[in-house]
């Protein structure tokens, strides 16, 4: 009986063995079959036979083309890759034509040939990227789309997949993780190695969590290459690396997780759709890929960009979301206009230095730098010039284009929203691959729609204090303590942008046309391309609006040396040599006509203090104020009165209610309370209250307090 009873579980364990090994390679089958139909679907059949008839006939007897130089060991446009490419289309060919004939079994004796010569050659680049990520790609997907072919010797498909083994999958981190999962998983496929599955899996979707490193952080800001903004760059490989893989996973033991597809889908929907206005993004977020042609374009995200675009893998993955991505798509292919259901939301990312200020009428972010965070960087001999980008850059947007390829010909040293040296000549970035901050106070105060951004700019021989003051209709930009003592002339650059349509000022009392170059100390306001620029101070103010010439290669080494040239609105504050204690102050007013900034209207904003100590602005309309303490101190309006025991960024609702509410935060991310008195006529708090401010990994953030 114990014998039976033994040959039976014996028997039971090796059926569930069988069945499991079964359905380990049925899954096995529909993974590899996914990848296949991604890799052939979106082929321009005609352009690719053409491509392939001609690199065929000119691949040598060896292996290899005399047009690609097999030494190169260049960092970007890697001559070598282009071998790889090129066996890409001959895979492709022969994995939709797999009737066979002899032209197949030509192409096919080529392609052997072709790797074989790879396998001698082994390129190198000195840029990892090549080697640990893209080169082992490139192979996966040409040995996944000659598989069902059987095309490859078993000892060269052996050889490849050991040269495919590159990347420290467990050090790597973020979008670099999930890339080398990625191949991981292609070799798994190829081998059936249930074990290398089990692994690249977890690891593809181990960028999806929240953590003080690089990747996904706990504002859902995106950073990589050390604490530096990456919402679009990085971020956006990040996305749609992690949706890929999840469709191919679909309804499989490996899919991704529900907790994780939520996390995944906030950062899409929560931070990086709302980055993009109509069919641009915010240049602050591309890094060093500003200096790419084309970047701020995310037509590519959308249908447009093929049935395997960012928007339409993650209407796949998750249908759920499809209706807010439609509506997302829509605007980028400018189906909808860019206020198309945009609903008002205002976010500080206080991990990235990072403020999002959106309206259906415009967009407004804000980058800035503390010393917990890294300068945009420069790289592989991109962002040449990007030197002052994060000094508080502003992105001003209603059509989106604002914006769109405008970098070669900018002034850098007047990003919009900067203080700076006013250079003769562009200034390079001498610091490689990202130069960490300096100052400490920097940060934001935020309810979710409305807000304040601080940042204490102290770089390149210049100090200031500055602070951004966001409503509905306008956000409020202050300057003070302005110091210098460098030889150039320090300026404030207000916009540059791409000139459209008329230029008007209003000065002296009249309304004059600008068509090149004008200057005054008592200007009241401009208007240009729907928004209006208000100087309730008046100043020292520029504006040029002419021709501006420059190439893409004086900012990216790697691209064209072509001369671009475009009309630019260029306005900036001239505080001269030597400023002392100098300050702006100027409101921008998006989605404004003419006609409406002729009509003299009393204003509901009030700014009460500009001063080397506070910066506040209250909206009379909303009963809200917004206060920067660089200091303890107090702040007496007309109206009410407010005082803090520490240096803190605040803004108060309802103030002339008997239940204000105050959103705080703490700028310099090191205190752990601090007290707050506030008086009215409505309400007199006599003693100080205490609020407790956010700790660990929400240093920075915005905690709340009702009065009563």
């Amino acid at each position: 009986m114990k014998k039976f009873v033994c040959r039976f579980y014996s028997f039971i364990g090796l059926f569930c063995f069988a069945i499991s090994t079964a359905y380990g390679q049925d899954e096995f089958q529909i993974i590899e079959s996914r990848i296949a139909k991604y890799l052939k679907e979106d082929v321009d059949t005609d352009q690719l036979n053409q491509e392939v008839k001609k690199n065929a006939l000119s691949l040598q007897y060896l292996g290899g083309w005399s047009a690609i130089d097999y030494s190169s060991k260049a960092e970007t446009s890697w001559a070598p890759l282009t071998h790889l490419n090129r066996l890409k289309q001959f895979a492709l060919v022969l994995a939709l034509n797999e009737e066979g004939g002899l032209a197949q079994q030509k192409l096919a004796a080529q392609t052997i040939n072709a790797l074989r010569y790879w396998l001698q050659q082994q390129p190198r680049s000195s840029n990892w990227f090549q080697n640990d990520i893209a080169s082992p790609t490139a192979l996966g997907e040409i040995m996944l789309l000659l598989k069902k072919r059987n095309t490859l010797p078993p000892t060269l498909q052996d050889s490849l997949l050991n040269l495919m083994d590159q990347g420290d999958v467990v050090r790597a981190i973020g979008a670099n993780k999930t890339d080398i999962a990625t191949h991981m998983m292609y070799r798994a496929c190829i081998t059936r190695d249930k074990e290398l599955m089990d692994s690249a899996v977890k690891q593809v979707f181990m960028p999806i969590s929240l953590g003080n490193k690089e990747g996904l952080q706990y504002d859902y800001s995106y950073r990589q290459h050390g604490p530096q903004l990456q919402i679009a760059s990085y971020g956006q490989v990040f996305l749609f690396g992690e949706y890929k893989v999840a469709s191919w996973l679909l309804g499989t033991t490996y899919a991704i997780q529900p907790e994780k597809l939520k996390i995944l889908d906030q950062y899409l929907t929560g931070t990086y759709l709302k980055t993009i206005r109509g069919r641009y993004i915010d240049f602050n977020t591309e890094g060093r890929g500003i200096s790419r042609n084309d970047i701020l374009d995310k037509i590519n995200i959308t249908s447009k960009g093929g049935k395997h675009s960012l928007l339409g893998l993650a209407k796949e993955v998750n249908p759920e979301h499809a209706m807010a991505l439609e509506k997302a798509e829509q605007r980028i292919l400018q189906i909808q206009a860019p206020s198309f259901d945009i609903q008002p939301s205002h976010t500080h990312f206080y991990k990235a230095d990072y403020t999002l200020h959106n309206r259906a009428a415009y967009s407004f972010n804000v980058r800035t730098v503390s010393k917990r965070s890294i300068r945009t960087e420069y790289g592989n001999k991109e962002n040449l010039t990007g030197k002052f980008l994060p000094d508080g850059s502003t992105n001003i947007q209603r059509s989106g284009a604002e914006y769109f390829n405008i970098m070669p010909v900018w002034e850098w040293d007047k990003v919009p929203g900067i203080t700076s040296r006013d250079y003769a000549v562009d200034q390079r970035t001498t610091i490689e691959w990202g130069e960490r901050g300096v100052g400490a106070f920097i940060g934001g105060a935020s309810d979710g729609k409305y807000g304040t951004t601080v940042y204490q700019l102290d770089y390149n021989e210049v100090t200031a204090k500055k602070a951004w003051f966001f409503f509905d209709d306008e956000v409020v930009c202050l300057g003070a303590d302005i110091n210098s003592f460098a030889k150039e002339p320090i300026a404030t650059t207000v916009n540059q942008s791409w000139q459209k349509g008329p230029v008007k000022v209003f000065d002296g009392g009249k309304i004059i046309n600008v068509n090149k170059r004008f200057a005054a100390n008592d200007i009241k306001w401009i208007w240009h391309d729907s928004i209006g620029y208000y100087f309730p101070n008046q100043g020292n103010i520029r504006l040029t609006n002419e021709k501006q010439k420059g190439s893409w290669n004086l900012i990216n080494a790697n691209r064209s040396k072509s001369t671009v040239e475009g009309k630019v609105f260029k306005l900036w504050f001239d505080h001269g040599t030597d400023p002392v204690q100098q300050s702006y102050a100027y409101i921008v007013k998006p989605g404004v006509g003419e006609n409406e900034m002729t009509q003299e209207k009393a204003s509901a904003i009030r700014i009460l203090m500009n001063t080397s100590t506070v910066q506040a602005v209250e909206h009379v309309g909303l009963q809200m104020a917004q206060v920067v303490f660089y200091q303890a101190g107090s702040l007496t309006a007309q109206n009410f009165s407010i005082a803090v025991d520490q240096p803190c960024v605040l803004l108060i609702k309802g103030i002339h209610t008997k239940n204000p509410v105050v959103y705080l935060s703490d700028p310099t991310q090191k205190l752990t309370d601090l007290h707050v008195t506030f008086s009215s006529a409505l309400l007199k708090v006599t003693e100080p209250v205490p609020i407790s401010l956010p700790q660990g990994d929400h240093q920075g953030a915005t905690v709340s307090f009702q009065f009563n």
